[in-house]
């Protein structure tokens, strides 16, 4: 039969003596024996290949051993024998690393063997599996697969034990440029050198994985701030900025890092991954080697080479992009109703962008859906500030593309921004247009009935400018049509355009919906509109968009001119 060789660590002889026999009992005769009574070279008594198994007392360097074998990735697997084993102490245990455990007051023959039995054969269908599905051939790295296994383990013990677990995402700049001039096979020694250099740097508790040809991802646990964080990321760049020969070339290259700390900066895995992958990109538009900590500004996506496209990483960076708010006005008392939220670029050059100039380069981008996303946080901070200002009853609406709603991840941010910002959910509102619901109109449905929960409200935008279907009025949870600037231009003397928002208007008051009219600039329209019962009109007749500091004021002229008896 196969013999295995199991290695005993402990400090009390009586440990040694006890397990050997219970060992040489075995039957068949299938266990060989090899002691330490101390561990001067720990990680090569671990990684000896002659070694099947560990049994290791408990003691002072217990939790350094542990994560010692989980950096170098030991497979031998190790049993601890515990004094008077707890289940919190046995879970802590194997959140280190352990395989299983022995009670010193319970060491039966049978229960021994079958542990070590059982062990070992779980280490060698592991081994098995672990080559084919979670390490990169190349590297000996984690691929993808054990990168996410191993990243959420450590979110879960940083909720466990209430530490800070950082991400640390690697990219090797032009890394094709190396493969065309000094062919692949210099390009795979690049690799390996560089992930053995990563690999060096790591503190005992971190890991490292490949996610493609040229990316990596490392896993910090237990860090105590982002100033540790740079630290390590530091050590990275220097070590990496040191020539590889190739092809007998001393050959540089730079290499972008991007971090993010569970849970200050998301508190689910692809959060984590987007947050330290932005700052990344942000990170890589910069020349040379650099390290970017995510700083909850919009992230950007590697696509785009074009000036536009540069100049929106700038922005970025910058700090360039904000939001104006347009009021909406109600029609029969001439307050402050409401506002919607509108993204704007205050270019260095071009001075204030509105979302028409870029806005098309941004979903090209892809980064419509991180953009919503920060918009929505904003949105909920104006909620808070008006309540502050005492303007507790006004609507902050939204914009939301048909790419940001059908985000599986959507529902679970919202949640998430609501509960961060403290925001009343009953204040905020979602723009969908007719065009994003016909895209997918069962599952949008489903998403709105889950928002609505919330307490969210929603409102049709541009109703009327596509191919409207009714059903949409009466299946979905929509309290306002928003009447298109297209209708309201020409208005009153425009009989096409009478026709058609009388008609929107006197529909949605039958559905007991409110009404929004876009784009008012005219006396003549605010009143034809006011005789028609519309709720609610925008536009620049009241005032365009502007800063949330500006709203008081707003606020305030439209008192006076209700004071003074003003047309508004």
């Amino acid at each position: 039969m196969e013999q295995h060789t199991v290695l005993i660590i402990s400090e009390n002889r009586a440990d040694h003596l006890v397990l050997s026999a219970c060992l040489e009992r075995a039957q068949p005769s299938r266990f060989s024996l090899a002691s330490a009574d101390s561990m001067e070279r720990p990680l090569e008594a671990l990684l000896d290949p002659n070694i099947d198994a560990v049994i290791m007392a408990e003691g002072p360097e217990t939790e350094y051993l542990l994560r010692l074998a989980q950096k170098h990735h030991v497979s031998t697997p190790i049993i601890m024998l515990l004094e008077e084993p707890s289940g919190d102490m046995a879970n802590r245990l194997r959140d280190y690393g352990a395989q299983d455990y022995l009670a010193r007051g319970q060491l039966q023959d049978a229960l021994v063997h079958r542990v070590l039995d059982y062990s070992i054969q779980l280490k060698q269908a592991r081994m098995q599996i672990e080559q084919l599905s979670n390490r990169d051939s190349l590297t000996g790295a984690l691929n993808r697969l054990g990168f996410r296994a191993h990243l959420e383990r450590a979110m879960e013990r940083s909720r466990r034990y209430s530490f800070n677990t950082a991400l640390l995402y690697v990219n090797i700049d032009r890394f094709s440029n190396i493969n065309d001039h000094y062919g692949e096979n210099n390009g795979d020694l690049l690799i390996k050198t560089l992930s053995r250099r990563l690999s060096n740097k790591l503190r005992n508790t971190d890991s490292l994985a490949r996610l493609g040809g040229d990316e990596f991802a490392v896993v910090l646990e237990d860090v105590s701030s982002a100033a540790d964080v740079e630290i390590i990321a530091g050590k990275m760049l220097k070590s990496l900025a040191t020539p590889v020969i190739l092809n007998e070339h001393q050959v540089s290259v730079d290499v972008s890092i991007g971090a993010a700390l569970f849970p200050e900066d998301g508190l689910e895995f692809s959060d984590i991954v987007e947050a330290a992958r932005g700052a990344m990109l942000q990170a890589k538009s910069v020349a040379g080697s650099k390290f970017i900590r995510y700083c909850g500004q919009i992230q950007f996506d590697a696509a785009g080479g074009n000036s536009l496209a540069a100049e929106l990483r700038t922005a970025a960076r910058k700090n360039q992009f904000e939001l104006h708010y347009q009021p909406r006005v109600d029609l029969a008392t001439g307050q402050l109703a409401g506002l919607e939220a509108l993204l704007r670029w205050n270019h260095p050059e071009r001075g204030l962008l509105c979302p028409g100039e870029f806005l098309a380069e941004c979903e090209d981008m892809g980064l419509m859906k991180t953009i919503g996303y920060q918009v929505i946080q904003h949105a909920c901070f104006a909620i808070n500030w008006l309540e502050e200002q005492g303007l507790g009853n006004v609507d902050v609406a939204v914009n939301v593309s048909f790419s940001q709603i059908q985000d599986e991840r959507f529902l679970g941010v919202i949640k998430d921004i609501l509960e961060r910002t403290g925001a009343d959910a009953g204040r905020l509102e979602l723009e969908l247009t007719e065009s994003t619901i016909l895209k997918s109109p069962g599952a949008i449905k489903a998403r709105m009935d889950e928002l609505r929960l919330l307490g969210i409200s929603f409102s049709l935008d541009d109703f009327g400018t596509g191919f409207s279907q009714l059903s949409h009025l009466t299946e979905l949870p929509i309290a306002a049509l928003k009447v298109d600037a297209a209708f309201v231009r020409e208005l009153p003397h425009n009989p096409q355009q009478v026709a058609v928002c009388t008609m929107i208007i006197e529909m949605a008051r039958r559905l007991s919906m409110k009404v929004i009219a876009e784009g008012a600039e005219t006396f003549e329209q605010v009143e034809f509109l006011r005789q028609q019962l519309c709720h609610e009109v925008q536009g620049f007749y009241y005032s365009p968009a502007i800063p949330l500091q500006q709203l008081p004021r707003f606020v305030q002229e439209q008192r006076f001119k209700r004071s003074e008896r003003i047309p508004s």
